[in-house]
C-alpha cells in the first residue's frame, strides 16, 4: 500500500492507495488548522504518525506540494499558498521521524501527470502535457515514459507565460480571475440581458451551464479563455515537441465551450507535423488526480 498525500492551499488530503490505483481511505484537513495549530511540518508528521499506525501495511509516502521544489527533490523551495514553508528539508525531516519508509516529493501539476500515467484511462499514452486549469494553471509532462521537471527542476510552470493581453495565463485563465473577466463584461451594454445578472455567485460551473442554454455572454466568456488557452499551447508543444494534451483542473468541465476556439487558434499556428496525429482530450482523474499521482510517485521509485 501506499499513503498518498495532496498539499493544497485550503485543505490536505491523505490517501491509502493501492498499487492498482485504488483509493481504499482517505481523509481531509484544513490547511489552515495545520498553519495555525502546530505548525504545518509538525502537523503533517503527526498525521502521518497516526497513518502508519493504523495502517502498516504503508511503505512509502509520496506527496504533492503546490509550488518550487529542490532539484534532488528533498526540500521545498517556496510555497505561494503556504508562506511558513521556504526552504523545508521536508524528505530529511520525515526520514529521521520514520525511517522505515520511503518518502517522495513532487510538484502537484507534475504529480497530477505521474497520475494520469500510471492510473488514469490515458495510461498507455507515453508522451503527454497535462495542463491543470484551476485556481492557477500548472502543467506536468510525461515524456517517453519519464516526468520531465527541467534544468533546475521547476520546469514547466506554464501559468507564467505572457498572453497577448500583456498578462500572464495564469492571470487570465485562472478561476478568480476568469470570474472577475465575466463581471467587467456584464457590465458592458452589449450583454445587458445576459441571464448571468441573475446568477448571485458566479463559478466555472454556473458560465458554463449559461453556455449551454445559449447565453451569449457565458459563451464569450469561454471562447475568450479558449483562446488564450490555445495560444499558450501553441508554444507548449513547439518547445516540448508533444502533440498530446490532456486538460484537467476545475475549469475542465467546461471543456466542450472552449474547445472550438482552443483548437481554432492550434490549427492557425502550428503546421501539420504536430497537428495531423494530434490528440486533445480531458484529464480522467478529476478530484484525485493530485492523491493518485503522489502516489505515483512511489510506483516511479518502485
Amino acid at each position: 500500500m501506499i499513503l498518498g498525500i495532496d498539499v493544497g492551499g485550503t485543505s490536505v488530503k491523505f490517501g491509502l492507495v493501492t498499487p492498482e490505483g485504488e483509493i481504499k481511505h482517505s481523509t481531509r484537513f484544513m490547511t489552515a488548522d495545520w498553519v495555525n495549530g502546530l505548525g504545518f511540518v509538525e502537523s503533517m508528521k503527526k498525521e502521518i504518525g497516526e497513518y502508519l499506525k493504523k495502517y502498516p501495511i504503508v511503505k512509502g509516502v509520496g506527496i504533492g506540494w503546490p509550488g518550487l521544489l529542490s532539484l534532488d527533490r528533498t526540500k521545498v523551495v517556496f510555497l505561494p499558498n503556504i508562506p511558513s514553508i521556504k526552504n523545508v528539508p521536508i524528505v530529511e525531516i520525515l526520514r529521521s521521524e520514520f525511517p522505515q519508509i520511503h518518502f517522495k516529493i513532487e510538484n502537484d501539476a507534475k504529480c497530477a501527470a505521474l497520475g494520469e500515467y500510471y492510473f488514469g484511462s490515458n495510461k498507455r499514452m507515453s508522451t503527454f502535457l497535462l495542463l491543470a486549469l484551476g485556481t492557477g494553471v500548472g502543467a506536468g509532462v510525461i515524456m517517453n515514459g519519464k516526468l520531465f521537471i527541467g534544468g533546475r527542476g521547476n520546469g514547466t510552470e506554464v501559468g507564467h507565460m505572457l498572453t497577448t493581453t500583456g498578462d500572464t495565463l495564469e492571470n487570465r485563465v485562472g478561476i478568480n480571475h476568469m470570474i472577475d473577466y465575466t463581471k467587467s463584461q456584464m457590465a458592458l451594454a452589449t450583454y445587458a440581458t445576459s441571464s448571468l445578472h441573475g446568477e448571485k455567485v458566479l463559478s466555472p460551473k454556473v458560465i458554463a451551464d449559461h453556455a449551454s442554454k445559449g447565453d451569449a455572454l457565458a459563451i464569450a466568456v469561454w471562447g475568450h479563455i479558449g483562446t488564450l488557452i490555445g495560444e499558450s499551447l501553441v508554444s507548449m508543444v513547439r518547445v516540448l515537441d508533444i502533440n498530446n494534451i490532456l486538460l484537467g483542473g476545475g475549469i475542465s468541465g467546461a471543456f466542450d465551450y472552449f474547445m472550438p476556439n482552443l483548437k481554432k487558434e492550434m490549427m492557425k499556428y502550428l503546421p501539420p507535423y504536430y497537428t495531423d496525429e494530434m490528440y486533445i482530450g480531458k484529464a480522467t482523474l478529476e478530484n484525485d488526480a493530485g492523491l493518485l499521482g503522489a502516489a505515483g510517485l512511489i510506483m516511479e521509485a518502485i
